[in-house]
């Protein structure tokens, strides 16, 4: 079972990295941020996220779409996903030498479930 929980990690990965080109931190307070997303991004979204198919990361507690607004409302525990991990996803766009850095930290949440 391992191989396919890893696999799923990795697809989970995946899904959030395919939408941080495309997005921009707008507003950020530890447990809660908001994403601004391009209109690409909302096409690489595509109805993945919903309230009742959050990201599937152990500490996100909600996810909230505003296709109007085009912005992610996601509401976390701060003590299960460390605020700077945010930070940096929110600010990778562009600057993919961090992404490596980025995905392992995202790897090592993904393995602390319990």
């Amino acid at each position: 079972m391992k191989a396919i929980d890893d696999m799923k990690d990795e697809l989970i990965i995946a899904g959030l990295m395919s939408i941080v080109p495309h997005a921009v931190i707008a507003h950020h307070i530890p447990g809660r941020i908001r994403l601004k997303i391009s209109l690409e991004g909302l096409e690489a979204v595509n109805g993945t996220l919903t309230a009742d198919n959050p990201i599937q990361i152990p500490g996100i507690l909600s996810t909230r779409v505003n296709r109007f607004a085009r912005s992610i409302i996601i509401d976390y525990d701060d003590k299960r996903i460390p605020y700077d991990l945010w930070e940096r996803v929110g600010h990778i766009s562009g600057r993919t030498e961090e992404t490596a850095d980025v995905v392992k930290q995202l790897r090592a949440v993904l393995a602390d479930e319990g």
